[in-house]
C-alpha cells in the first residue's frame, strides 16, 4: 500500500518540479523546494478536503500548470503516435490535421486524469521524513542530471526516488522522468498506451476517449 502511494506522490513532485522561482537555481535545489511545497500543501488540505476537495485538486493543478509540459509528456507516452517522425510520415493535410487534433485530445485526458488521480492519492501520506541527497561534487550539469530522493516509510530502509531534469531553452532545470524503485513512471505509461493500440485494433480514438491514468491492476502489478 505504501509504494503504491509513493507512486502517487513521486509523480506530482515530478509534476511540480519547477517553478519560475527556481530558472536560476540547481536541480537539487528544484526538487527539495518543491517537495517542501507539495508537504505544505498536503498538510493544509488535511483540514478542508473533506468539505472542500476540489479546492485540493485546484491546488495540485496550480502547482502542475507552472511547470509542465504537458503536451511534450502526453506525445512521450503515446510513442510513435506522438513523434515527429511519425507526423512527417503523414502525407495529407488530413492526416496532419489528426495528428494534431489526437495529440491535443490525449494531452487534456492525460493532463486531467494525473491531477485528479494523484490530488487524492497524495492525500495517503502521513508525515513520513523525506530527504534530498545531494549532487556529486563532480556532478554534470552540461546535459542531464539525476537527483535522488529518499522517503522513508514502514521499513527500515528508505524507497527511492531518481528524478532526472535537464535545462529547457530558457535555462529551466525541467524534470525529464521519474523512477521509484526501479519502476519508470513514463515507460510505464507508454506501454499502457501501446497495449490499448493493440487492444483497440490502432483505433487512437478509441484509445484516448477510453484512456485512464494509471488503472488500479497496472500500479498493483507495478508495485509489487
Amino acid at each position: 500500500m505504501f509504494k503504491q502511494m509513493l507512486l502517487a506522490l513521486g509523480l506530482v513532485i515530478f509534476a511540480g518540479a519547477v517553478s519560475a522561482a527556481d530558472a536560476q537555481r540547481g536541480p537539487h535545489e528544484v526538487v527539495a523546494g518543491t517537495t517542501q511545497e507539495l508537504m505544505k500543501v498536503i498538510e493544509e488540505a488535511r483540514e478542508y478536503v473533506a468539505e472542500d476537495p476540489q479546492r485540493f485538486n485546484d491546488e495540485v493543478r496550480r502547482i502542475m500548470d507552472e511547470v509542465v509540459d504537458f503536451q511534450s509528456f502526453a506525445r512521450g507516452v503515446m510513442g510513435k503516435y506522438g513523434s515527429r517522425a511519425y507526423y512527417q510520415s503523414l502525407r495529407t493535410k488530413e492526416e496532419r490535421e489528426q495528428f494534431r487534433d489526437n495529440v491535443i485530445r490525449f494531452t487534456k485526458n492525460f493532463k486531467d486524469g494525473l491531477i485528479n488521480t494523484y490530488a487524492k492519492g497524495l492525500l495517503g501520506f502521513n508525515g513520513n521524513k523525506i530527504e534530498v541527497l545531494p549532487l556529486p561534487a563532480d556532478a554534470d550539469l552540461s546535459g542531464s542530471v539525476g537527483v535522488r530522493q529518499h522517503i522513508y516509510g514502514e521499513r527500515a530502509e528508505p524507497y527511492e526516488v531518481v528524478y532526472t531534469l535537464r535545462r529547457g531553452r530558457d535555462g529551466n532545470w525541467m524534470l525529464r522522468n521519474v523512477i521509484i524503485e526501479g519502476l519508470n513512471l513514463g515507460l510505464i505509461y507508454q506501454n499502457q498506451f501501446t497495449t490499448a493500440v493493440a487492444t483497440y485494433d490502432g483505433d487512437i480514438d478509441k484509445v484516448i476517449d477510453n484512456w485512464t491514468v494509471a488503472p488500479r491492476e497496472v500500479m498493483e502489478q507495478a508495485a509489487k
